[in-house]
């Protein structure tokens, strides 16, 4: 009975914040001191910020001060860099493709890497591509993120094989206002999501954009007025509003409650309230590893969760993560 007691006792939720929107900017535009760069990282101070550069379709050759010293500070204001690959839709031959994931390391330190020109379909010998990059990635390191994009809406293989720790299901000029998200997209977290609309003309249309963006289950967002061949080759005209837009919706939205409600032979409950959204529920008993233990779509104020697998711990925490 007292070892029982200590187990009960060891069952413990952590009130976290639901994971805020952020905004991934393709930024494929020089870093000159005092330009656009440095924009970015006063933006990242604001809100989550991932940058991508791409100092000439993808690291290039040689390591450039520029670019070291523009990542570097978008890191110290607190964002986050990945570095741009093509792929050319799996024409690109996978010894190629590590070695840009390795300059990008070695040159510039990369969070995590940008797959461009992803395929869509579910291919088994795309997968297999894509599974091969994702593999070799993580083999350098389980925190670098990889970011697929397949510019429109794709198979949920993607995710489940996996390929991607996130994907961008929407890049275009046209079509936001009226596009619609697979019907699987509902099953995993927004942060897993990417939506990056473009040749929006406006800073109205752009606010718009930016809450269908989070209606439609996106945890990341850029939207620009930028256009032609490279639309990413600078910031929009309404940049500094987006920036506060976002920072706005981060300050409004409901704090996640975690709560523990009981257990009863040795499973625990808990009741998760916040933010609309699928929620990973995720578990330690050291604080060293987290690891998925369910997951909950919370459509209501507040729903329950059970941790069957709790049995099977002396100790048990718990987080959210959306």
């Amino acid at each position: 009975m007292k070892r029982w007691l200590a187990i009960a006792l060891l069952a413990v939720a952590l009130s976290l914040s639901a994971e805020p929107l952020g905004i991934m900017v393709p930024a494929y535009f020089y870093p000159t001191p005092g330009g656009l760069w440095d924009s970015l990282s006063n933006a990242a101070v604001r809100v989550p910020l991932v940058a991508i550069p791409n100092p000439n379709n993808g690291p290039d050759t040689s390591q450039n001060p520029d670019y070291v010293a523009a990542v570097n500070a978008v890191r110290s204001a607190g964002g986050k860099v990945i570095g741009y690959v093509y792929t050319s839709y799996t024409a690109r031959p996978l010894a190629q493709v590590q070695a840009d994931i390795d300059r990008h390391l070695a040159f510039y330190a990369a969070d995590g890497f940008f797959i461009d020109e992803m395929t869509d379909d579910a291919l088994t010998n795309h997968l297999d591509y894509y599974a091969a990059i994702f593999q070799y990635v993580k083999a350098k390191g389980a925190q670098f993120t990889v970011v697929g994009n397949p510019g429109t809406n794709t198979e949920e293989d993607y995710f489940t094989r996996p390929t991607a720790d996130a994907l961008v299901i929407f890049e275009d000029n046209t079509g936001y206002a009226g596009f619609t998200p697979s019907g699987w997209v509902t099953n995993h977290p927004a942060r897993q999501f990417v939506h990056l609309p473009y040749n929006v003309t406006n800073a109205t249309t752009m606010s718009n954009y930016v809450s269908l963006a989070v209606a439609r289950n996106a945890g990341w967002i850029y939207v620009t007025n930028d256009k032609g061949a490279n639309p990413w080759d600078t910031l929009p005209a309404y940049w500094e509003s987006e920036i506060s837009l976002v920072q706005s919706i981060n300050q409004s939205a409901p704090s996640t409650r975690l709560a523990l409600t009981g257990m009863t032979n040795r499973i625990p409950s808990l009741q998760i309230s916040g933010a609309p959204g699928m929620y990973e529920v995720q578990a330690t008993s050291n604080f060293a590893t987290w690891f998925q233990v369910g997951t909950v779509n919370l459509s209501v104020a507040e729903t329950n969760f059970t941790d069957a697998t709790a049995t099977n711990r002396r100790a048990s925490f718990y987080r959210t993560r959306q």
